[in-house]
């Protein structure tokens, strides 16, 4: 059967990826369909694609196996619950074989390859399951800790500041978001600073103008 899917594509997420050119605005317009539509696979055709910025948002229909899907995801849960990763694993790459843009089985791939430390196969699974589930807090959430493990905290501050949008009351986004932002704060003020003009000096106060007063030589009396 088809689906409809509505996709929320973000230019931080492909910077260093061929989909990344459709956001510098440097190619034609069949030469962008042509990437965005390699990025949606086979088993999807693109019906619309709208660039806003840094924002990529875009409608297809994608041909999936949704209730086997479902019951594999499942069955991928069960076995996480009792230890068993690499089983779960397989069930759910087995999943997206069946439904490729499947949020759930997206976020359970890129959360196993992060629980094993694999942060950029993590980060191919979760970047897609946010594309496809904007509003889920979880896959933010494991985004913003992979950024800050790579040392991005421009691409942590983004997924943070989404999920409290969503979320106000994650304290631990919040403390995250916090720590963040003095660094980033000071880094920008000294920017500032050091592209800003010299400020003019200042007009004397009355008591700096009598101390200067005071110290002036009294002129030769004669």
């Amino acid at each position: 059967m088809r689906r409809r899917i509505y996709m929320e594509i973000h230019r931080e997420d492909h910077k260093n990826d061929a989909l990344g050119l459709v956001f510098l605005g440097a190619l034609d317009r069949e030469r962008c369909l042509e990437l965005l539509k390699g990025y949606l696979g086979v088993h999807a055709k693109l019906k619309q694609a709208e660039l806003d910025d840094s924002v990529l948002r875009v409608e297809a229909d994608v041909r999936e196996f949704a209730e086997e899907c479902q019951n594999l995801v499942r069955m991928a849960r069960d076995m996480m619950r009792n230890g068993r990763m690499k089983g779960a694993l397989g069930q759910l790459e087995e999943a997206l074989r069946l439904s490729p843009w499947n949020a759930q089985a997206l976020k359970g791939v890129g959360r196993l390859y992060y629980r094993s430390r694999q942060r950029d196969e993590a980060r191919y699974y979760l970047t897609r399951a946010r594309e496809v589930a904007p509003e889920d807090c979880d896959v933010l959430r494991l985004l913003a800790e992979i950024a800050l493990h790579d040392d991005r905290p421009l691409a942590a501050r983004e997924y943070l500041e989404k999920l409290l949008e969503m979320d106000p009351d994650d304290k631990r986004a919040r403390v995250t978001l916090a720590r963040l932002m003095p660094e980033d704060a000071r880094e920008i003020r000294e920017a500032i600073q050091a592209s800003a003009p010299k400020a003019p000096e200042p007009f004397a106060t009355e008591s700096e103008q009598a101390s200067v007063r005071d110290t002036e030589p009294e002129p030769p009396q004669g």
